[in-house]
């Protein structure tokens, strides 16, 4: 069984860490996580509590929702250390709970805390049999809902309750002199409010304190972490509780937050849905802000003291380690101010670095300038003169192997630097080009692209700069170079300052001619690198960064020179400025220079004023080097990109870091793993693979600009052991993409994308781009020539007509359209009938011909907007199954030859909430082949119905939120999806229960 679900529960012990997956629980240690025997269990994992060891042995409780259960931990059983003991359910939501120690073996006392201020106190003793006996109920005179409970005490007598609720109250009672006894059960008990504080303008979500700091935390969904503090001599009646300030670090709801300490030093961290965790002093300074969880909201953290590492879960699986010793050495973690030139008004302009030990820098006086950094202390260190430096204003510094290049009006220099002499030897000094030299470009060690502010550009060779070749960049002036590779020495790749990419091929004559041009590639602002990624025979793949958050991979065939842009990647970088090794991006968000990584996330982030800024770094071995200036000054800044690794071992999951809106599977007889298409709010398609329960990331697809709402998959063709796909995709922003995917019969994946389209306004009284929300697609032909026909249902209720070809992927031309009023849901062409079906939001249900002249039906199904359709064709027969907002599951049969129901069932009452699931599946019963149906619902319930009995059983539960949509493969698996997703095996146990 596979699960991508909320991490809401997490305990960091000193040897592993507990985790609550949706409604599993699984041990992560240094070994291979363990899951936890809890098949049966339905709610999701919301927390633990672990007693002491007696012998080998722990008390685990977790709970989650209304629902607790108690195992047994033995840590000397290697097999199956836990044996579940007791499982037990609430008439309340369980906010919190605790585990009291004692010295006896077999019996332990706990307590549950209820979301309305009611507390449970129990005593599970197992040693003849197992007896859970409620010692009391005790409730709060405060019945308010409560959204976070924070337990303190280590017996039940001196045990605070410490809570928020929804109306920004922090609350604080104590089971200690009860005000209230019930006279017929004496077990029931009330105690007073002690306090009630007016904490924040919103719900709280965490509490943590440290009475040793005397630090109180509060967060909120106001996107605040207060800071209180707390005075406690006697009795928690007698508390005293002031406010201290309130930070603003998150940008969204602040839902967790702990108070570390190390060293004596306190510190307060929190964690937010906007994927941050941001580190507090005491004094309410922010010393880290980080992206943790790769834009997925942030639901627990935890902190493992001897190794300094915080551990985050999020909304979509992962557990995420990250070390933090730094943050307690902060004077190993600050920005060094470089000494000055000590010469009146004269400072460095431009840095370079030699090595990771030597900087050059270009002063204000156009003198060129060395320091070697010394490990120890490096703001001791001084700048050398570099003697016989030729004098002429430089408006280029640039560096490559040792080789240092400066330039100026006309004029060019070369320098190497000698490591061992720490001396510089001058290789050329000369004029070259009409104009003040704007950009310097080391192709190779023996070429060099070279441009100036006149539109001048050639391409030079060797260490006396002969000409090569002019390179005429077909632009106005002010025109140069920002980016460039060469590749073969017959292709050359450039982009210049308009924002252009251009390619030019070296001919007969020796010149480089133009061939091919991208214009406005990132806009009007040029690349900040080019980056050769692959070359072939047949093509060349080069990485395109620029001042915006995505790379551009551009692909350039070698027989006809076409250039084209096969892809893009989204990333969270405000403008990226360097590709470096396969995995690491450095650029600017802001003020910030930040080092972010694909595997790992953001590594590094310091503010620095922002990227206009000169500057320059130096990566190796996983240090990075960093020299700025700003005000005038140097700052120089080291840091461990790669932390320590966490003793734990922890598997990265790659999902959609939002709502998954659809799925689809590709599936091929020669393909070894079906491949899942999905797509969903976070704008990106994702292409995934199962292997061994195991979801598998292949490729993903950053098309989109909104959220993805429907997609359709093609296969076009099969070709070199190749299988092609077309990909169509709707959603947001009227946008409809159209990408290719290369799958090899190992299922390696290849995208490309072929093309993007603003759908256009056909209503008479509206004229230009749809802004409206595109809501689903569908393919009605697929012909040998390549051309496609798409029908588009946008929000507005219009249903489009287009055809599109293969060979020609810009165009895309409208045929006809239709306007049915209501704003479409689904839609399913029928291929063998030629009609179209279309689901609306009032209930009904279309059925349009080919070319969308023609309604065949229409017919009211459902009381609100069917959310799910699904259907079988039987000779003459369609047999239909819808589900909708009106909780119902309607079952339909039409005959194709009168278009006529021949019969219609509904389900009603088996779900309380929206179905937007259902799948029809043809099973052998009783010998005989039967029809029957699956659905699903918000409510995550899950059933199975016999269409020709009309009997019915519910055979499971999903844990997935906000349930979108169902699928059954041919390996009987049922596939759900939504606020992640769950593959479940569709074996029947004689209870009903899904495995």
């Amino acid at each position: 069984m596979t699960l991508i679900s909320d991490v809401l529960g997490l305990h960091v012990s000193s040897k592993f860490i507990l985790a609550g997956h949706g409604n599993q629980a699984v041990l992560h240690s240094p070994t291979a996580p363990l899951q936890l025997p809890l098949d049966a269990r339905q709610a999701k994992v919301h927390g633990f509590a672990l007693s002491s060891c007696h012998g080998s042995k722990h008390l685990l409780l977790l709970y989650g929702e209304n629902a607790f259960s108690l195992l047994i931990y033995n840590v000397d059983e290697k097999s199956e250390p836990f044996q579940i003991i007791y499982e037990g359910e609430t008439r309340d939501w369980i906010n919190a709970a605790t585990i009291f120690d004692n010295d006896e073996t077999n019996d332990w006392k706990f307590v549950l805390h209820m979301s309305h201020s009611s507390l449970l106190y129990l005593q599970c003793s197992i040693s003849s049999k197992l007896v859970c006996t409620v010692l009391e109920l005790a409730s709060c005179t405060d019945f308010s809902m409560l959204y976070h409970t924070h337990l303190y005490g280590n017996s039940y007598n001196v045990l605070a309750i410490i809570s928020g609720n929804a109306f920004g109250e922090l609350l604080i009672w104590q089971t200690h002199g009860a005000i209230d006894i019930d006279a017929i059960n004496s077990k029931r008990k009330t105690y007073p409010l002690l306090l009630r504080i007016q904490a924040h303008n919103g719900v709280i979500f965490s509490i943590n304190l440290n009475l040793e700091s005397k630090i109180l935390v509060t967060t909120s969904d106001d996107r605040s972490v207060k800071f209180w503090k707390i005075d406690k001599v006697g009795p928690w009646k007698t508390v005293d509780i002031n406010p201290m300030f309130s930070c603003f670090g998150h940008t969204s709801r602040v839902m967790c937050s702990t108070v570390v300490e190390n060293g004596g030093q306190a510190l307060v961290i929190s964690g937010g849905e906007d994927s941050y965790v941001c580190i507090w002093n005491s004094s309410g300074d922010l010393l880290l802000k980080r992206q943790q969880q790769f834009g997925a909201p942030i639901w627990r953290l935890g902190f493992h003291k001897a190794t300094s590492t915080l551990y985050s879960t999020s909304s979509i699986g992962n557990v995420i380690a990250y070390n933090i010793k730094n943050v307690f050495t902060p004077q190993k973690n600050q920005i060094t101010v470089m000494n000055d030139l000590g010469a009146a008004n004269e400072f460095i302009g431009k840095v370079k670095f030699v090595n990771a030990t030597t900087i050059v820098g270009i002063s204000s006086k156009n003198r060129l300038f060395y320091m070697n950094l010394a490990d120890a202390s490096p703001h001791l260190n001084k700048w050398h003169l570099v003697p016989n430096f030729p004098c002429y204003k430089r408006t280029v510094l640039e560096l490559f192997d040792g080789v240092i290049a400066t330039c100026g009006y006309q004029r060019i220099t070369l320098h190497s630097y000698n490591v061992q002499k720490q001396q510089f030897e001058i290789l050329f000094d000369g004029v070259r080009l009409k104009g003040t030299i704007r950009a310097f470009h080391f192709l190779t060690k023996e070429h060099y692209l070279v441009s100036d502010d006149l539109g001048n550009c050639q391409l030079l060779k060797g260490r006396e700069l002969d000409l090569d070749s002019n390179i005429l960049l077909n632009d106005c002036d002010r025109s140069w170079t920002t980016a460039a590779i060469l590749v073969l020495e017959k292709f050359l790749l450039l982009s210049n300052r308009k924002g252009h990419c251009m390619v030019y091929h070296r001919g007969a004559g020796n010149n480089f001619e133009l061939k091919n041009i991208i214009k406005c590639l990132h806009g009007n602002m040029g690349s900040t690198f080019l980056k050769l990624l692959n070359l072939n025979s047949h093509q060349v793949d080069v990485m395109s960064g620029s001042h915006e958050p995505y790379l551009k991979y551009l692909r350039l065939t070698l027989a006809d020179c076409s250039l084209t842009v096969f892809k893009k990647e989204s990333v969270p970088l405000g403008w990226v400025e360097a590709s470096q090794g396969e995995d690491v991006l450095l650029g600017f968000n802001d003020n910030h220079i930040v080092a972010w990584s694909r595997q790992y996330d953001v590594l590094m982030q310091k503010a620095c004023g922002g990227g206009h800024r000169y500057w320059d770094y130096h990566l190796n071995n996983g240090i990075l080097n960093i020299c700025f200036i700003k005000q005038k000054k140097v700052l120089f800044y080291r840091s461990l990109l790669y932390k320590e690794d966490s003793p734990i071992n922890l598997k990265r999951i790659n999902w959609h870091t939002r709502n998954c809106n659809t799925i689809k599977l590709l599936t091929a007889h020669n393909l070894l793993t079906p491949l899942i298409l999905s797509a969903g709010d976070d704008n990106i398609i994702k292409i995934s693979k199962l292997v061994d329960d195991n979801l598998i990331h292949c490729a993903e697809i950053h098309s989109h600009i909104s959220s993805v709402r429907s997609l359709e998959a093609c296969l076009y063709k099969f070709k070199n052991h190749v299988l092609t796909w077309l990909i169509f995709s709707v959603g947001g922003r009227s946008q409809l993409c159209i990408n290719q995917i290369d799958v090899t019969v190992a299922s390696e994946c290849h995208v490309s994308e072929l093309c993007t389209h603003k759908v256009q306004n056909t209503s008479e009284s509206k004229i230009g781009t749809l802004e409206a929300r595109l809501m689903a697609i569908d393919i009605a032909q697929h012909t040998l020539s390549g051309v496609f026909t798409l029908y588009i249902a946008s929000a507005e209720g219009q249903i489009r007509l287009y055809r599109w070809q293969h060979e020609r992927p810009s165009e895309l031309h409208f045929v006809n359209f239709i306007d049915i009023k209501r704003c479409p849901l689904k839609m399913q062409w029928i291929n063998s009938k030629r009609l179209l079906l279309i689901t609306t939001t009032n209930g009904e249900i279309y059925a349009y011909d080919q070319t969308l002249s023609i309604k065949r039906f229409q017919l009211q199904l459902h009381n609100g907007g069917i959310n799910t359709l699904d259907i079988k064709i039987d000779g003459q027969f369609l047999h239909l199954l819808s589900g909708g907002d009106d909780e119902d599951i309607r079952y339909t049969i039409i005959n194709f030859d009168n278009l006529t129901i021949e019969e219609t069932r509904e389900f009603l009452g088996l779900h309380n909430a929206q179905v937007n699931a259902v799948s029809l599946q043809e099973e052998n019963d009783s010998g005989t082949s039967q029809l029957f149906a699956y659905s699903c619902s918000v409510d995550k319930q899950i059933y199975r119905i016999n269409l020709r009995t009309r009997q019915f059983i519910r055979v499971g539960c999903t844990c997935i939120a906000d349930i979108k949509g169902m699928l059954l493969d041919d390996h009987q698996r049922m596939y759900f999806y939504g606020c992640g997703i769950q593959i479940l095996r569709r074996k029947l146990f004689n209870k009903g229960y899904l495995k």
